[in-house]
């Protein structure tokens, strides 16, 4: 009998995904890089997925299960972690799929490298097309005090005057190959409990991942493909959506203060997260735009403008250097230009 641990835990958690989940498995279990154990975690699902799961373990000995009461994807994701004996981790969505040589490639990539973490990109997907793709503006291998400047600060966001908000792709966790030892070394985990369990779990996982990462490798090909299905936040109205962004803002820049002592790097680092926190305003703006009239949204983009956290970040960052439609956007937001704003969601949407 085989022992040897396998080279790579794909890590699932799923939850009412009867409808993707297939297609899913399929994109996971036919890689062409075949050393891999893939860990799903019934989250407490109501629909077949649990046994669909149980289905292919039996047909799958690379497949193992876990069955779970609902308690989100964060908690999935840790239990999982608990069980992984991998060299590295990999995080896929039950409603996503991925490429048939994903892993061959960016292993490949890693070992080649010696590095303990590889990024990559995404196509994002809407009714079976691909409407949208993107890689890192970056590539290459970052070692020691380059892997923090030119990862870690990336991962938070970008200067002033770049024409873009990321420069690295750090929404999702499905966008890494990562160390399973580095994991483990650091106590990295996503927050189970909580409104950031539901949102910016990845962020929090991610930032709390790369400060201890000191050999990262850059693939710049779009391996994984982000579905959105009738489910997804663009596809209905959050309630309370940007006072979440806030307290992500707020925990992000707690733990980047405990992390950094240099004054100086710290500034850059918190100059990264303001304009980060923008960008979520501003996606608010355009999600509220999308949703109501302006009779019916003013009030909620008020909200946003009279925020006092938004209104310390704008006295504070240096905003008239970024560049004119992002410029545009935060002079909006400075003099409460109400209905610019929603004008201006509405047309970015």
């Amino acid at each position: 009998m085989n022992m040897q641990k396998p080279k790579i835990s794909v890590i699932i958690p799923v939850y009412n995904a009867e409808k993707y989940l297939k297609r899913c498995l399929d994109s996971v279990i036919n890689q062409t890089f075949k050393d891999i154990e893939i860990i799903l975690v019934d989250d407490g699902s109501k629909d077949q997925s649990g046994r669909i799961c149980d289905e292919l373990q039996v047909i799958d000995k690379r497949i193992k299960v876990i069955h779970q009461s609902n308690s989100g994807p964060g908690f999935a994701r840790n239990n999982a972690l608990k069980m992984a004996t991998g060299e590295y981790i990999s995080f896929v969505d039950s409603d996503d799929y991925i490429e048939s040589d994903m892993y061959e490639k960016i292993y490949k990539a890693i070992k080649n490298e010696d590095a303990d973490t590889c990024i990559f990109g995404y196509h994002k997907v809407r009714d079976g097309k691909i409407f949208y793709t993107r890689t890192n503006a970056i590539s290459g291998t970052f070692k020691g005090r380059e892997a923090l400047t030119h990862i870690f600060l990336n991962v938070l966001g970008t200067e002033p005057s770049y024409p873009d908000d990321y420069r690295i792709l750090w929404q999702s966790s499905c966008l890494s190959l990562y160390s399973l030892d580095l994991i483990q070394k650091h106590n990295v985990a996503f927050p189970s409990e909580g409104e950031l369990a539901k949102f910016g779990e990845d962020f929090l996982f991610d930032l709390d991942y790369f400060i201890h990462a000191s050999n990262v490798t850059i693939v710049n090909e779009p391996f994984y493909y982000y579905c959105e299905n009738p489910n997804s936040i663009n596809t209905s109205f959050k309630e309370g959506w940007f006072l979440t962004i806030v307290n992500l803002y707020r925990e992000l820049r707690h733990r980047v203060r405990n992390y950094l002592k240099d004054e100086d790097f710290l500034e850059k680092a918190e100059e990264r997260l303001r304009r980060t926190f923008l960008a979520g305003a501003r996606n608010c703006i355009m999600h509220i735009s999308a949703f109501f009239s302006y009779k019916d949204g003013r009030g909620h983009i008020m909200d946003i403008c009279n925020n006092p956290v938004i209104r310390e970040v704008l006295q504070v960052y240096p905003w008239k250097k970024n560049p004119f439609k992002y410029r545009l956007f935060n002079y909006c937001l400075d003099k409460k230009r109400i209905w610019l704003l929603y004008l201006l969601g509405k047309l970015k949407k």
